[in-house]
């Protein structure tokens, strides 16, 4: 069966959504720097500029190629941009929990959680293309 970019998007509506967050939200990361996020400030003093400004490229980057990757049927530009997402929102969860203590539990849980996500997609991706692959050898056989 083959789906046109408009029934990917609409049947894949959380990834995509998950996704373009994290190009806008990395594109932010990117331009703005540490002021993007006041736990990621205050867990990385004296570098969270610098680290502010890489993570936006990762998240960014991450998204944009999980979204090329899905809507133009590259699984194998989508894979990497998953474990760039992971990266980003487990670094994102990880640093808003540790710089804003309690304050900082909604965003890092809900950060979290999609990290874990996009691994679980990846898994599901992986475990996909081996039966292909696996079903391909034995068809030739």
């Amino acid at each position: 069966m083959t789906l046109n970019r408009k029934d990917r998007l609409r049947l894949n509506p959380f990834g995509s959504a998950a996704a373009a967050a994290a190009v806008a939200l990395g594109l932010l990361g990117l331009v703005v720097g540490q002021d993007i996020s006041q736990g990621m400030t205050n867990s990385l003093r004296g570098v969270a500029g610098p680290v502010a400004h890489l993570w936006g490229a990762e998240l960014a980057a991450g998204g944009l190629l999980k979204l090329v990757g899905l809507y133009w049927q590259h699984s194998e530009l989508e894979t990497p941009g998953l474990w760039m997402l992971a990266g980003g929102y487990a670094f994102y969860s990880i640093t808003v929990m540790v710089g804003l203590g309690v304050h900082g539990l909604a965003a890092g849980i809900i950060s979290g959680a999609l990290a874990v996500g996009c691994l679980v997609k990846v898994r599901v991706i992986m475990r996909s293309a081996r039966t292909a692959a696996r079903e391909s050898r034995e068809g030739e056989t």
